[in-house]
């Protein structure tokens, strides 16, 4: 964990151990002084249910703490943030509770009670910490952040500066421009070839011990420290952690020397990579991170990046939705089954191949409220297919029988996919899975909808189904979803699920 995520990270840790002590402790005082409801727990047990509120505290944030930069986080990410912590913390507390049998469980009002108060308090502390590390920590008075140089040129200065100031974790000393190294837009570092600035002739040689005054012309008063050779030795002389490298080269030669002399200094250099900067500018999406692989280093694209603890958690309600989903499902799928078979002799449940996450190929398992020849008689009606793009459907679709019409408005057809999600082949909440014909007419931008696992339901499902009629539009929904995914969205999701089905919305 590289410093400034370190010490965000202890910091809010901080911040919210002490307001859930806090919060804990006051509501004990506030309620035993007004409604007595605390009372009847004696101090071991008092003892014992703050040592399991600290373990769920620490389980909440081990696994699924925010790792998102707090000066890029808004107040509604915050927000977002803190009841997320908060609710995580306390159920695993509950689960804690029950497990060990505390009497606390039956103190409801207190845990509601102190849920609240450790929410407001940790938004407030968190709100003051942003600001102690964003504004009120600025110039010399960065105690805590790293000192920084830069190296660029005078089209790259202010803006890469400016952004660097932003960042709490740095505190920038000086820049160094050395665009009279930049031979027709390409960086050639010559150690021998020494310039003091613009005004002197490019063959004449100078003094490095010579001080020469540079107004501050960088982004708010930065100064700039040299824009030749002697911003070696400033480098080498001045308090710096880090160096940011933003020079216009083209082979890693241009600057290599420069990078091998300051690690030989001890200094973190950070290294921008013409290629990577290229191909950014092309790019719809910035998500990118760098690791060394068996002495390679390797950049990695991503078109979404999703926390891994989340993930787990997201996993985890599959499991556990698909066995309570499976058991209440049961009883209905046999009563369904009687006029389904009497209608239509055959299978019950009908498989089908299905495209789920990236490619990857499984059964899909549905109650069958089509007959037996309903594949065949597919390629018949494709010229009544009212989709625009690689999906069908159709208005009375003469292959659904009469009770599968009916299973179909309830969404009972779809209850057999609980098995998908037990299998790990679909989620409660994801993407709509393709047929491997579909899939295989797929462009190239169409298959990032099947990044993450297909689900029961999504965002299509519950955005009025039938009323979209272009694939496109679904493609964008799916990425829309992906791109902001979160438990809490799809909770969301789940929800809106629930009225759909109810009142039948988007339903054919």
């Amino acid at each position: 964990m590289e410093k400034k995520a370190r010490i965000q990270f202890w910091m809010e840790f901080a911040v919210d151990a002490i307001s859930l002590l806090i919060a804990y402790t006051l509501t004990v005082i506030f309620l035993n002084a007004t409604t007595q409801k605390v009372d009847g727990m004696t101090v071991r047990q008092w003892l014992i249910s703050y040592a399991l509120m600290a373990l769920s505290f620490l389980s909440s944030y081990a696994f699924f703490h925010s790792q998102i930069d707090i000066h890029t986080r808004n107040r509604f990410s915050e927000l977002i943030s803190t009841i997320k912590n908060g609710a995580l913390t306390y159920l695993f507390f509950i689960v804690l509770a029950v497990f060990t049998r505390s009497p606390i469980m039956e103190k409801r009002v207190f845990l509601l009670f102190s849920f609240f108060i450790f929410t407001a308090l940790a938004l407030i502390g968190r709100y003051y910490l942003k600001r102690w590390l964003t504004h009120s920590y600025n110039g010399k008075n960065k105690k805590i952040a790293s000192y920084v140089g830069v190296l660029t040129t005078r089209d790259r200065a202010e803006e890469f500066v400016s952004f660097l100031k932003e960042d709490w974790g740095f505190n920038v000393s000086g820049v160094a421009l050395l665009d009279n190294f930049v031979d027709d837009g390409r960086f050639i570092y010559d150690p021998e070839l020494d310039y003091a600035s613009d005004s002197v002739n490019s063959k004449t040689k100078i003094s490095t011990k010579k001080k020469i005054k540079f107004p501050h012309i960088v982004a708010d008063n930065i100064p700039v420290i040299a824009t030749d050779i002697r911003f070696i030795d400033w480098i080498r002389s001045a308090p710096l952690d880090e160096v940011f490298i933003n020079l216009p080269y083209e082979r890693s030669t241009d600057v290599s020397q420069i990078v091998e002399e300051l690690e030989s200094m001890g200094v973190t250099v950070h290294l921008n990579v013409p290629t990577l900067d290229n191909m950014l500018n092309k790019s719809n999406f910035n998500n990118i991170s760098c690791k060394i692989y068996a002495g390679y280093p390797v950049a990695t694209f991503a078109a979404a990046v999703h926390n891994s603890g989340e993930l787990i958690v997201k996993r985890i309600f599959d499991f556990i939705g698909a066995l309570i989903g499976i058991i209440l499902s049961a009883p209905v799928i046999a009563i369904v089954a009687i006029p389904l078979l009497i209608e239509s002799p055959g299978p019950l449940f009908f498989k089908q191949e299905r495209v789920g996450k990236n490619g990857r190929i499984f059964k899909i398992y549905k109650l069958r409220s089509m007959y037996k020849d309903a594949e065949k008689r597919k390629k018949e009606l494709m010229s009544h297919n009212k989709m625009d793009g690689l999906m069908f459907k159709m208005d009375n679709d003469p292959r659904i029988t009469k009770v599968g019409r009916i299973i179909r408005k309830l969404s009972i057809d779809e209850l057999p996919q609980f098995i998908n999600v037990l299998k790990g082949d679909m989620s409660l909440v994801g993407t709509r899975p393709p047929t491997v014909k579909e899939f295989e007419k797929y462009e190239s931008r169409h298959k990032r909808r099947l990044s993450m696992r297909p689900g029961i339901t999504g965002m299509w499902q519950v955005s009025g189904r039938s009323n979209i009629n272009d694939f496109e539009e679904v493609v964008k929904l799916d990425c829309e979803y992906i791109d902001n995914w979160s438990i809490w969205l799809d909770l969301r999701i789940l929800l809106r699920t629930v009225k759909v089905v109810l009142t039948h919305e988007g339903a054919e």
